[in-house]
C-alpha cells in the first residue's frame, strides 16, 4: 500500500488515536432537553451509524434514534419514495440528490442549525454540490472511495485497471455491489468514457457489450458491505469493486490477504451528506443530533470504525488526533459521483444486466 492510500484510510494513525479518542467519544455539545419520549428515524449506511453510539447519546439527550441501514442508494430511493419507510433525516452522497429533489424526497436544510458546520473542511467545496435553486439541501458526514479489491495471494502483480474483472483468468471470482448508480460509472471508466456521468450514445452500447461480458465472469452480487465482506473471506472471490473500503480492513483484521488499489481510468469518489424529509426538516432535535456526528470526537470515531474519510478542517482533525491528506495530485485519480444523464436508462440496462437478459 502506497504512503497516499495510507493517508486516505487513515487507518494506521487512527489506532493511535483510538486510546485519545475514545474516552472523549462522545464529548461534543451538549444536547437540548426533550421530552423522554421523543424519537428519530435516520436511515444509514452499515457502519456509519452504530447502535452502541446511538444509545449514548440517547442517554444524554433522552431522545431514542432508531435506525434502518440500507445497502445501496437505489434502496434507499425506492424505500422512501414507495413510503414503505418513513424517516426524518437519511444519508445519501451528492451524485444522487437531483433525484432526490426531483422525487421531491428531500426538503431544504437550515445550515444555521448545524453549528458545528464550521468543522467541515474548506477545501470540501460542498456549499456548490449541495445547493439547488438557491437552497441549501444537505450537509456532509464523510467522503471516500470505491477503489478495487483483490486478494494479493491468487492476483498478481496489484491490479491498475478496471479491466481484470473481464479477464477470464478470474471467471466466476468476481464480486460488486447490487447497486446500478455506483456500478455503471466504474463500467463506463473501464470502457474508456471521456466523462462516465455523461455517456454518448457509442458509449451506451459499449458500456452494454461490458455488462454482457461482464455476467459470467461474476460469483455474486453482494447486498452491503458485511455480505461482501462474509464472500471475500470464504475465498469465494478474488477481485471485486469495494462498495466500502471497510470490507479490505475487515477482511485484514481476519488475516486475510487482500488489499485495495486505485486504477489508472480513475477511482470513483464520493460524498455522503445527510438530508432531512419535510417533516425531519421541522424538528430542531435532528438537527441537533446532526450537530453531534460533526464533532470531532464522533468524527474520529466514526473514522475508525468504518475507514472512510471524516469532513473535519485541519484544526478540528488535529484536535481529534486525524491525519490530513497531504497529496495534492491525489484528486487527479479520482472521479467524484454525479447526477447521471439518464438515470432510467441506466437502471433499465442494469436490471437487465441482473436479470441475464440484456
Amino acid at each position: 500500500m502506497t504512503n497516499m492510500e495510507n493517508t486516505i484510510t487513515r487507518r494506521s494513525l487512527l489506532k493511535v488515536a483510538a486510546a485519545t479518542v475514545g474516552a472523549a467519544a462522545l464529548g461534543g455539545t451538549a444536547p437540548r432537553a426533550f421530552a423522554q419520549s421523543e424519537e428519530i428515524t435516520i436511515m444509514t449506511w452499515e457502519t456509519y451509524h452504530d447502535d452502541d453510539w446511538l444509545a449514548e447519546w440517547t442517554a444524554k439527550s433522552g431522545v431514542k434514534v432508531n435506525a434502518i441501514r440500507i445497502g445501496s442508494n437505489d434502496e434507499t430511493y425506492a424505500k422512501l419514495r414507495s413510503g414503505a419507510a418513513e424517516v426524518d433525516a437519511f444519508v445519501l452522497d451528492i451524485g444522487s440528490m437531483q433525484r432526490f429533489i426531483e422525487a421531491k424526497l428531500m426538503a431544504p436544510f437550515d445550515v444555521s442549525k448545524v453549528p458545528n458546520a464550521a468543522n467541515i473542511a474548506s477545501g470540501l467545496d460542498w456549499q456548490k454540490e449541495t445547493t439547488f435553486d438557491g437552497q441549501p439541501r444537505a450537509v456532509p458526514y464523510n467522503w471516500g472511495t470505491q477503489p478495487l479489491m483483490y486478494n494479493t495471494e491468487t492476483v498478481k502483480p496489484a491490479p491498475m485497471s478496471w479491466k481484470i474483472f473481464w479477464d477470464p483468468n478470474h471467471a466466476g471470482k468476481v464480486v460488486m455491489p447490487d447497486d446500478a448508480y455506483i456500478v455503471f460509472p466504474m463500467v463506463a471508466l473501464a470502457i474508456g468514457a471521456k466523462d462516465p456521468y455523461n455517456l454518448t450514445e457509442e458509449e451506451f452500447e459499449k458500456c452494454m457489450q461490458a455488462f454482457r461480458d461482464l455476467r459470467p465472469q461474476l460469483r455474486t452480487l453482494a447486498r452491503g458491505f458485511d455480505d461482501a465482506t462474509t464472500i471475500f473471506a470464504s475465498g469465494d472471490a478474488d477481485v471485486g469493486y469495494c462498495q466500502n473500503i471497510s470490507s479490505v480492513f475487515a477482511l485484514k483484521d481476519q488475516g486475510k490477504p487482500f488489499d485495495f488499489s486505485f486504477p489508472d481510468e480513475g477511482t470513483p469518489t464520493w460524498i455522503d451528506c445527510y438530508a432531512l424529509s419535510e417533516s425531519g426538516a421541522k424538528r430542531q432535535v435532528v438537527y441537533d443530533f446532526i450537530n453531534e456526528t460533526m464533532t470531532p470526537q464522533w468524527q474520529a470515531r466514526f473514522t475508525q470504525k468504518s475507514s472512510n474519510n471524516g469532513i473535519l478542517d485541519a484544526a478540528a482533525a488535529t484536535a481529534a488526533g486525524l491525519p490530513a491528506l497531504q497529496d495534492p495530485k491525489f484528486w487527479e485519480r479520482m472521479s467524484f459521483f454525479k447526477h447521471p444523464e439518464n438515470v432510467d436508462r441506466r437502471l433499465e440496462i442494469w436490471n437487465a444486466f441482473k436479470a441475464g437478459t440484456l
